[in-house]
């Protein structure tokens, strides 16, 4: 329970409605079916629902304060208990009551924020594995959950939202945790998910053709990414991809100090790959020979923007390269089984163009001649619809069998979904894609098809346990799914 006067402080006032301010408020809510008696409820607008519909249902529900930005919003409730106070943007108001009511936990942690296209997810798991490893406590907020600890608890977005993400903080500090690694992603930004937020450093990984389906362009996905790096202090510092082609438009105005890490350009921080198959790869750190487990050249850039991270933070470089080699791969990342007839199964969550052609480009060149590539691939409704025929002719002109199925297609009609992804034109001509419905039955005919030491690259949905179809989510693991079927059809 916090005064809501020291709840409101810095917050961008415009008016008060109801002047008590010395009420004391239990907690702060943006959805008004979860608002208890006491409780500050939040009015957003977001992009399907405006909060300010429901700021009667939150009052009904027991919220004594309401915080909103349409000064065209008529009051309609008269009740001398309610506090009304109308604010420029609520998002805005939100990150700082936030913080203020979770003791500003990003004062008393090292929080660090990852964002780029891909690589968010395994930089910020293997930053957390590494910590842990080295004895320090510490926090993910990762797309596959949030871990403070060793403790674990599920999420639905990749950055959540800005009342979650200080809880978690404030739990993080209490439990003794001295630093936390956070993934950042675009819609974050721009919802302003983030709003609020200390950052002791952020790391740029890379921008591709991804979520253009939300930015109107790819310059509005770059300059959204930008803003992240824009609101940082000059105490903080940017670790930045040096290979990717947009590193140096990303930090344009960034007050941070400025690092950079990569395996072609000249960068502060450099890696050498001496050696990789299907087992890992051994590289040259800083002079150090290093083998990790992790797959393929994406994950080796991730492993560098670890080691960077850590360093950057004060961590000694020889107990980083000492625990870095045992950092495990990551649910859903370049996931790998061997069935007993020697198929090769790998599921990745590979879900854009770079991604895909990055996992693709790494099986390609540590396969044999004679081992057959096999790729099932989806692509999600409801979503960008300009990468699908970028995906459908990677996968035509890189694999030696073709299987398009659905991934999740939520409300949209499969039948399209395929045909945007076979709108491509390519040189390569009598090759045919298979096609079917029913994800279970695109693996069983990959599995069918393939023979001894052929491999299986099952994309789109990694760690994903659900197929998401006409707004009902139902049970389903690539890799759970694969190893049954094997059972069946083992050779």
């Amino acid at each position: 329970m916090k005064k809501l006067k020291d709840i409101l402080k810095k917050v961008h006032i415009l008016k008060i409605i109801g002047k008590n301010t010395y009420k004391f408020v239990k907690g702060i809510s943006i959805d008004s079916k979860i608002v208890q008696s006491n409780m500050i409820f939040v009015a957003i607008k977001g992009e399907k629902t405006d909060g300010h519909q429901f700021i009667i249902n939150a009052i009904q529900k027991g919220a004594n304060t309401i915080i909103f930005d349409k000064s065209s919003f008529s009051i309609i409730h008269n009740n001398k208990h309610i506090t009304y106070i109308l604010v420029p943007d609520s998002m805005e108001a939100l990150g700082i009551i936030s913080s203020n009511f979770y003791d500003h936990p990003t004062k008393k942690i090292k929080l660090v924020g990852i964002t780029g296209t891909n690589g968010k997810t395994s930089t910020a798991t293997i930053l957390h594995q590494l910590f842990s490893k080295m004895g320090e406590k510490n926090t993910l907020i990762s797309t596959i959950g949030v871990k403070i600890a060793s403790r674990e608890y599920p999420t639905t977005h990749t950055t959540p939202n800005i009342i979650d993400i200080n809880k978690y903080l404030n739990i993080s500090v209490q439990q003794g945790c001295k630093y936390a690694f956070m993934e950042v992603s675009s819609h974050g930004i721009h919802q302003k998910r983030i709003a609020g937020l200390l950052f002791q450093g952020a790391v740029f990984t890379n921008i591709t053709h991804d979520h253009l389906d939300y930015h109107r362009s790819f310059n509005h996905y770059l300059s959204t990414k930008r803003t992240f790096f824009e609101n940082l202090s000059k105490e903080t510092f940017a670790l930045v991809n040096s290979d990717d082609e947009n590193s140096h438009k990303i930090i344009k105005k960034t007050l941070a100090k400025i690092y950079f890490y990569g395996i072609k350009k000249k960068s502060d921080f450099k890696i050498k790959i001496l050696e990789e198959n299907m087992n890992g790869n051994q590289l040259l750190i800083d002079n150090y020979q290093i083998f990790t487990h992790l797959m393929g050249r994406f994950n080796i850039y991730n492993l560098l923007a670890s080691y960077a991270t850590a360093i950057l933070l004060g961590k000694n470089k020889i107990d980083i390269l000492k625990y870095i080699k045992y950092v495990k791969p990551i649910k859903g990342r370049f996931e790998q089984f061997i069935s007993n007839s020697g198929i090769h199964i790998i599921v990745d969550y590979a879900h854009n163009p770079d991604g895909l052609k990055s996992i693709l480009y790494t099986i390609k060149n540590i396969k044999n001649d004679d081992e057959k590539l096999i790729c099932v691939i989806g692509c999600g409704g409801n979503r960008d619809i300009k990468k699908r025929s970028l995906m459908g002719k990677i996968v035509y002109e890189t694999c030696d069998v073709s299987i398009f199925t659905s991934d999740n297609p939520r409300n949209e009609d499969i039948n399209k979904i395929f045909d945007d992804m076979k709108n491509f034109r390519s040189s390569l001509k009598g090759k045919s894609i298979l096609t079917f419905f029913k994800r279970t039955e695109a693996i069983q005919t990959a599995i069918q098809i393939a023979k001894e030491k052929d491999i299986i690259l099952i994309a789109g949905k990694g760690h994903e346990t659900f197929q998401e179809i006409k707004g009902i989510r139902y049970s389903f693991n690539d890799m759970k799914i694969a190893q049954y079927l094997l059972k069946t059809y083992d050779k």
